[in-house]
């Protein structure tokens, strides 16, 4: 990598750090929710939002602008804390998150600001990514469109068809990401339906495919600087990932896929998180 310096770097993994911050922050508010999975991914939409995604937080709904779907819906916690960081809602919303007549809910919602899908229900998030892409190609737009899946979901079928389309379509304005943390809701992905080899299933499928340290800012960002890896292909970038990063016992862990948040825990968790340089 040459062209990003060594605070931009460090700027982003402060980002990541108030990403996760703010999860916490969210789950506490509710009393309990998805820590593992949307801490797991803040490291990847911090470089997404504050260094590759075109986005305008102050004009939600512009045209040109990049999409972002978060097909992984439970972690709405990270992509409310990131949009809250990027201008798109107010930081206070956190305190509110799963409240009654709040606009954050534990999935996201399509009338929030930043948000382009109400995803939950697992597995929808690549055809639609494929639609936004599609819809740019033939409008003649040059806006990207990146979705980031579960590990866990793939083992949804309707990936995999949504996987042939975009292959078919040669959709090099698609990327998608997984969160590649090894936990699903109930135990360890190996054990529930193994994915791997999951790079050459995606190569076989048609994509070009990259893997990547989730948690290393370097690698994600020259990843994100690369797309598309190849001309008239969709991209896969899989983020190998710890659920719970960042916090001793929500890592690498089932358990803190949905767990109650206490005020114990939360100062804990904070405490161990850090604050930002």
């Amino acid at each position: 990598m040459t062209s990003n310096t060594e605070a931009q770097l460090q700027g982003l993994r402060d980002r990541a750090l108030r990403i996760r911050r703010g999860v916490w922050r969210a789950l506490y508010a509710a009393g309990s929710g998805h820590v593992g999975g949307s801490c797991s991914a803040a490291d990847v939409l911090a470089a997404l939002y504050f260094h590759h995604l075109r986005v305008r937080p102050e004009q939600p709904d512009w045209p040109e602008r990049d999409r972002f779907v978060l097909s992984k819906g439970h972690a709405n916690a990270a992509l409310a804390a990131v949009l809250a960081q990027a201008g798109f809602i107010k930081e206070d919303l956190l305190d509110r998150f799963y409240g009654y007549d709040s606009p954050l809910g534990m999935h996201p919602d399509i009338k929030v600001a930043g948000v382009e899908m109400s995803t939950g229900g697992l597995g929808h998030g690549l055809s639609v990514g494929i639609g936004m892409a599609l819809g740019a190609r033939l409008q003649g737009q040059d806006f990207r469109t990146c979705v980031m899946i579960g590990d866990g979901e793939l083992q949804e079928g309707s990936n995999w068809e949504a996987a042939m389309a975009a292959a078919q379509m040669g959709l090099s304005n698609l990327t998608a990401i997984v969160d590649y943390n090894k936990i699903q809701q109930g135990d360890r992905v190996e054990k529930t339906v193994d994915l791997d080899p999951l790079a050459d299933k995606w190569r076989a499928f048609g994509w070009a495919v990259r893997e990547i340290d989730g948690h290393d800012m370097a690698e994600v960002v020259d990843a994100l600087d690369s797309l598309p890896l190849v001309p008239d292909k969709p991209s896969m970038l899989i983020a190998h990932t710890i659920k719970g990063k960042g916090v001793s016992f929500a890592e690498d862990t089932y358990l803190w896929h949905s767990n109650a948040v206490t005020v114990e825990i939360y100062k804990q968790a904070l405490a161990e998180l850090g604050d930002p340089e």
